[in-house]
């Protein structure tokens, strides 16, 4: 009887941790692009993609350097809700890329913006857009075939193209250890408050 006791402990805690998000899916990658569009030039710039994960990590473009004598602005990257840029905003990050990054002849870089505690519906889509200042420095790199289903390029000048894919990265992000230690002690916690006798 005491055993089949803390089985269903056990089980119920189980059952418990089973509702709290966690990363499952993995990393969504295309790298398959070669050619470098300003960011400036067709400011906002994006990529959309469909959530496979409820918690959001990172979220990585690939970059380069097409002017390097110019200056060096921030870039931001705003998460909207949706295929385009009139969703509702989920998060903004800005940073200041390296300088250099690699010159058009290189490798691309890709550099990591954290979305860190941005939580996302599984399933649904959302569009990852970078927009910087007036200087026709930085490149985001992109291919002319599509090689990610789950969403498409979108960019002010040239509008929401199927046909094109940018260098993307999504990463999910991982739940606290200690969340994840409190929510089962709460499982436990209620049943033995069953057990007890007690209803919630």
């Amino acid at each position: 009887m005491q055993r089949r006791s803390l089985v269903s402990q056990f089980a119920a805690a189980a059952a418990v941790l089973a509702v709290v998000p966690a990363a499952s899916a993995g990393v969504i990658l295309n790298n398959a692009g070669q050619f470098d569009r300003s960011i400036s030039s067709r400011d906002p710039i994006g990529q959309s993609f469909t959530a496979e994960d409820p918690l959001l990590g990172k979220i990585a473009f690939a970059f380069s350097d097409i002017n390097p004598g110019f200056p060096n602005d921030p870039v931001t990257m705003t998460l909207y809700t949706g295929t385009g840029f009139g969703g509702a905003v989920v998060k903004a990050v800005t940073q200041t890329l390296p300088d250099p990054l690699p010159s058009t002849a290189a490798a691309p870089q890709f550099i990591d913006f954290d979305f860190t505690g941005a939580v996302l519906t599984v399933g649904n889509v959302y569009t990852a857009a970078v927009t910087t200042g007036s200087s026709p420095k930085i490149a985001v790199v992109y291919d002319s075939q599509n090689h990610y289903d789950g969403g498409v390029y979108i960019a002010a000048v040239d509008g929401v193209q199927n046909t094109f894919e940018l260098n993307f990265r999504v990463t999910p992000g991982v739940p606290e250890p200690a969340s994840l230690a409190v929510v089962a002690l709460g499982g436990l916690a209620l049943v033995r408050r069953r057990r007890c006798g007690f209803h919630l």
